[in-house]
Formats: C-alpha cells, structure tokens, sequence
C-alpha cells in the first residue's frame, strides 16, 4: 500500500510538472482549469482522510420530563432572567493592566471581590453542589462531583477580567461601557462579548441543569481565570498546576474554552468554526542606545528616527503566508470548498489541487491575502505595539524601545522570527555604524569600530504554536455534534441567504490570538475554543460600542446546556 501510494504520488507530482509547463507555455486558463479538474479527482480519490472535511452526525439529546425543551430559553421569562444576570456582569467593571503585579491578593484585583459576590448570587445552584477553590485569591475552581469516578472530568473555562476602557473614550459610547444597557436586541458594554457573553452563558446553563435535579456521571469542573486580558500568568496558569496536581496529566475528557470563528456563513455554506489550535506567540524588544545631546545640535538622524526607519523596514517586509496540513486551518479550507456551493470553480480547485500543483497553492494563497482576516490564519503577524522614547523637548533621548508583538503562524517557528527581526536591525545598524546585541549574546557586534550606540534585541513569552487537537473521536463528536443540533434545529438567521439552507458543517479551525488554554496543554489533547455565536451578532471585540445580541446569547446558553446533556447521554451507555 505505501509502495503505490509512493508511486501515485510521483506520477501525480510529473504530471502536475508537464501540465503546468504546458499552461506556461501557451498561456490557456481552459487547460488550467483542466489541469485543477484532475487534480481535485485525484485529491478526492486518493488523499488521506484526515485531510478532508470531518463528517459530524448532529447529537441531539433524549426527550426528557426532568430536563427542559430548548424552547424554554427562548420565552420571555428565562430572556430577561439571562438579559439581568449577564447585563449584572457587564456592570462589574473587572478591567485588569499589564502592569498588575503577580499576586492576587493585591488590591488592584479587588474588583474581583464584587465579581465572586456577583457569582454566588447569580448561581445559587452551582454553588450549592459544587466543591468551591479559590487560586491567587480570584481564580475559582468549582468541581461538580460525578458519581463515576472512572470517567475522565470535562473542563469548562472562562475568564472574568476584560481590556480597560481608556476614559478618553468612554464619551464615544453609545452607551456608558459599564452600564450594561439592553436596547431591546443588543446588550452594549465592554466585556458584553469579551468574554462575558460566554462566561455568562456556560454559568446559566449549568446552574439551569442543576436547578433541575442534574447529577452529573461524569465531573464537570468550572475554571475561572481573572487575568486572562494579561496573559493568564495569575489565574490559568495556576489554575492547570492545581489540576495537573490534583488529577495528572492526560487527566481531563475535553476542555471548552472562548475562541474560534463562530457560525460564519461562507461562499453558500453555513460553518461553525471552532478553533482546534491557536497561533504561537512571541514579543521582541529593540533598544536603541546613544549617547543623547543637546536638542540644539542634533545629529542628522536622531535616535528616534533611526528607530522609526527600523520599524518602517520591518513593516515593509511581512511574514509570507504559507499552508500545510500542519495548519488546523487547511482543514477548514477543504470545508469550504466541499460545501461552498457559491465559491468561484477556479478557487475550489485550486484549493484541492493546491497539495500538488504550485500554481494552484499560489492562487489560494493570493486569495487568502486579499483579506486581513484570513491572511493571519496562514501567516505570522508582527505589530509594532509600544514605541517609547524621550522625556525633555530639548534633549535627544538617550534610549528608544521599541515593542513589537508577533502570532506565530503553524508552517513558521519562533525562531525565524527572532532570526527575521536580527536581519532587519543588522540592516540599520550597518547603516548607521551601531553596534548590536544578538539577543542573550554576551558580546556586541559592532559595524563601526567606534559605534555612537548600539541595538539590544530580548524576547518575551516565547510560545510555539498549540497541538493539534483532533477533530475526531469521542469528544470531538459529543462537542462537534452539539454544535450542529443547535445551530442547525435551534438557532434563528434573520437575514441570512435562504439559499444557504438548514445545514451546518462543523469545521476545525485556528486561532490567530491565544486563550488560557495555553497552559492547558498537559490536561489533555481536546481542547476546543469555541464562543457560541452567530455571524454579526457580537461586535466589537475590544472595541468602543462591544456588544452582542440577546437570541445569540439565548443560543450559546442552549449549547452549553445541550453539550453537558450529550455528554451525559454517551457516559450512560458505560
């Protein structure tokens, strides 16, 4: 079997050589498109599976007198309860700062105080039958107890802090950030959506099943960052110590986390979009030396514009974009092409005949680039986030830092990108005669023998990008099945293309940011990043005027509350 699959694989790659040395040579799009034709039979016949898009059978849990119908959520009872309980949320202004110290107990945290009060008022039900641990102070661990101890737990997390609102800003609000206004569809405020629309949601659905008698087989822990805004190092983190500690590695059935794309309507087709990877990241500090002066007789180029021309270098040169399988997003790519019934035929054969044709890869990636939003998923981003220098308007500055922040891309590694960033200061240093500093390196390189400064280079958060989770397997169908019942038998689309129809692919995707499952690697290999939400109905993202619709919030609640009942479904045929 490998023998001929070898074998296919060279007759492929020779043909796909002739066929476009004869497209180059006569120039014919006809004969182009011939050549994709072929080359999506042969993807469809011969490639293997896991690279085709996943089949999801749709999990939809028994009728039960104990449980309630997913319509209850829907009546105006349960939408004010949930419109109260969230707006109550968004009021707490939980903002959390990049200079916040590591210690939770510190008074800048206090504000989560009012939070956990918020909680135990807010969910009496989980409060009750749950076992309650407090991390650093504000990161809550509750455990609901099953009754099989066998059975590996599942690990719902969510975060409690949101981005600040500069008070520059806040008169440009439609609303007050912290009002938590409802206008009747949307509920406005910062953290509405980020992450307050999912934390909220997954609360209320399992203080709902609680409150009707829900005991569960397998345990389900809630974990609660309150940092995640400022890279989780206070809460996430700990919070997986605490469980690697108490439960060991490999511990845990699946985790759910904020992320992915939502439920996107794509070329014709309806896709829901969780994210099984996500980036890596890594931040880089340039400092720039000299020896200053006085402003009156400055050199021709000053520290900050030799500074500014390193950073309009580096932004002229971005990443390439490039796509293997490596990538969780080649996966969705294939989704959208099987089920894109509106995409152009030249792109959906490009796209599965892009393994084995060069001109084909080279237009999916031209496509991909046309659009901000796809070109981060299948390339490393670098954005130059804090520029620091000077203090006195008549006094050149003797030092300018500055800070640039990159999400490293699945088919690139941290160190390119250091190796990148080196390149294009040895361009400046030479330039200017300055000497550098190789990051950890002890030794200055100098490109004068008399330099007049010189360049340091340093790394922070050095992440590679996550696993792969597997869009396959027991969890990933429970999770993945959940999904497709509730948007394709629950969920409501006011304004989208009837042409589109009822169904709803499932399809693995990548995160271009990074969640608090970043620490959670050890606990186990599925992991699924997904925030409940259709298409435009949460705006906004840390933003001015965040908000979210209340039927997508009403969605997210049926999800979470649908996911726990599937899982309860499949542990009782254990």
């Amino acid at each position: 079997m490998k023998q001929s699959r070898f074998n296919l694989k060279v007759l492929i790659s020779t043909l796909t050589a002739t066929i476009i040395t004869a497209v180059l040579c006569i120039g014919s799009t006809k004969l182009y498109n011939r050549e994709l034709d072929s080359l999506s039979l042969l993807r469809e016949l011969y490639d293997d599976k896991n690279n085709i898009c996943p089949v999801t059978e749709k999990m939809i849990p028994s009728k039960s007198e104990q449980f309630s119908e997913l319509d209850y959520f829907r009546t105006s009872k349960y939408k004010n309860h949930s419109v109260e309980v969230w707006g109550n949320a968004v009021r707490i202004p939980s903002m959390t700062y990049d200079d916040y110290p590591e210690n939770g107990d510190d008074h800048k945290f206090d504000i989560f105080y009012k939070m956990e009060s918020f909680i135990k008022k807010s969910f009496p039900h989980i409060i009750s039958k749950s076992e309650l641990i407090h991390i650093n102070t504000h990161a809550l661990i509750f455990i609901i107890h099953g009754e099989n101890k066998e059975l590996k737990p599942i690990l719902l997390t969510a975060h409690q802090d949101v981005v600040p609102v500069p008070p520059d800003t806040v008169l440009r609000w439609k609303y007050p950030p912290f009002e938590g206004h409802f206008d009747g569809q949307y509920l406005w405020g910062r953290g509405a959506a980020d992450d307050k629309d999912h934390f909220i949601s997954m609360m209320e659905a399992v203080d709902h099943l609680l409150s009707q008698g829900f005991a569960p087989k397998r345990t389900i822990i809630i974990g609660l960052g309150f940092d995640e805004e400022i890279e989780g190092t206070r809460g996430a983190k700990l919070i997986n110590d605490y469980l690697l500690k108490r439960y060991g590695k490999d511990s845990i059935f699946f985790i759910s986390d904020e992320g992915g794309m939502g439920v996107q309507d794509m070329y014709g087709a309806r896709l829901a979009l969780p994210s099984t990877g996500e980036k890596g990241y890594i931040d880089i500090t340039i400092e720039l030396a000299t020896t200053g002066g006085h402003a009156s007789i400055p050199p021709r180029h000053t520290a900050i514009g030799i500074m500014s021309e390193l950073a309009t270098l580096i932004e002229s040169k971005p990443y390439e974009l490039r796509l293997t399988t490596e990538n969780p997003f080649y996966v969705q790519l294939q989704c959208m092409a099987t089920k894109g019934k509106d995409m152009d035929p030249l792109l959906r054969n490009s796209i599965r005949g892009m393994d084995y044709s060069p001109r084909a890869k080279k237009m999916v990636l031209d496509t991909l680039d046309k659009d901000i939003m796809t070109r981060y998923l299948v390339s490393t981003s670098q954005a130059i986030d804090i520029f620091d220098a000077g203090i006195k308007i008549n006094a050149l500055p003797e030092k300018v830092i500055m800070k640039i922040n990159h999400r490293v891309g699945y088919d690139s590694s941290l160190e390119e990108v250091k190796q990148t960033v080196l390149e294009n200061a040895k361009i400046i240093a030479k330039k200017y005669e300055l000497a550098i500093n190789d990051y950890d390196s002890i030794k200055s390189s100098g490109f004068s023998d008399i330099p007049i400064g010189e360049f340091t280079l340093s790394t922070d958060v050095n992440l590679v990008p996550a696993p792969k989770s597997p869009a396959s397997g027991d969890s990933w169908n429970i999770f993945a099945g959940s999904l497709k019942y509730i948007y394709e038998d629950f969920a409501i689309y006011p304004d989208a293309d009837p042409s589109i129809g009822k169904e709803v692919t499932v399809a693995p995707s990548v995160m271009s940011a990074n969640t608090d499952t970043k620490y959670f690697w050890n606990l186990t290999d599925n992991i699924y990043r997904f925030s409940p939400f259709r298409g435009q109905c949460s705006k906004n993202w840390h933003a001015i005027d965040e908000r979210v619709d209340l039927d997508s919030h009403i969605e997210s609640v049926a999800f979470f509350y649908t996911l726990l009942r599937n899982v309860e479904e499949y542990d009782s045929n254990f």
